[in-house]
């Protein structure tokens, strides 16, 4: 997913009593020029916090998928956080993947063959190598004792074992009243430009964590079963 940001977009239309962009400048997915993009909200794919949309690129005419973040802290507030799906995003989390020492080789090496499999149009080889990735994921963090039991069962022992909450407590205690960080965001502290790419990068990633990828994965799961059945 790459943020659509808000100098970006052109035009709003009213939603309630929010307002939701109607028209954005952006960069195409599909083509990579600057384009012109008329968002067409899917009201019957929404959740609580997001509205699922689409829009044709003016260059191209082909049709990218977008993902409104609604605004939950303020309701009173009529802010509307835009991402657009980006395929190339795969390739960035793939070279993330291979900087982080923790994830294990089987998993970068399976989620490339993923990829690979992906661009190359190969359905079927996509789902096995898809399959491979989701028990390379689950072993990492439920280790071998779980050899030989299903997905399903596998992932309902998975919030068992991975500590969702411990990157929040952790910004809990860098926030502490009197800490530089919070001098800082109080304007009490000099701000140079490399702390504000990384404030941005913090902001970023929080919305990523919080509401894009929850309401992603809940998309993609109503998507799935509406394929399936």
């Amino acid at each position: 997913m790459r943020r659509v940001l808000p100098a970006q977009i052109i035009s709003h239309s009213q939603f309630g009593y929010r307002k939701l962009p109607s028209s954005v400048q952006c960069e195409c997915p599909k083509c990579s020029k600057p384009s012109l993009f008329t968002i067409k909200a899917n009201y019957n794919h929404t959740s609580k916090s997001s509205i699922l949309s689409h829009g044709n690129c003016s260059a191209c005419k082909k049709e990218s998928v977008f993902i409104m973040i609604l605004n939950q802290a303020d309701q009173s507030s009529d802010e509307t956080i835009l991402y657009i799906y980006d395929p190339n995003s795969a390739k960035e989390l793939l070279t993330q993947l291979e900087k982080i020492k923790e994830v294990p080789g089987d998993l970068t090496r399976a989620y490339r063959s993923a990829l690979n499999v992906s661009y190359s149009k190969d359905t079927v080889a996509t789902a096995v190598m898809s399959k491979r990735v989701l028990e390379s994921i689950l072993k990492n963090f439920l280790g071998e004792e779980v050899k030989g039991q299903n997905l399903s069962k596998q992932f309902e022992q998975l919030p068992k074992h991975v500590d969702l909450a411990r990157p929040l407590q952790s910004l809990s205690q860098l926030a502490q009243p009197g800490s530089a960080f919070y001098q800082m965001l109080d304007l009490e502290k000099d701000i140079d430009q490399e702390m504000a790419s990384l404030l941005m990068e913090l902001l970023e990633s929080l919305i990523e964590y919080l509401f894009v990828l929850p309401n992603k994965i809940e998309l993609l799961q109503q998507k799935l079963n509406q394929k399936l059945h």
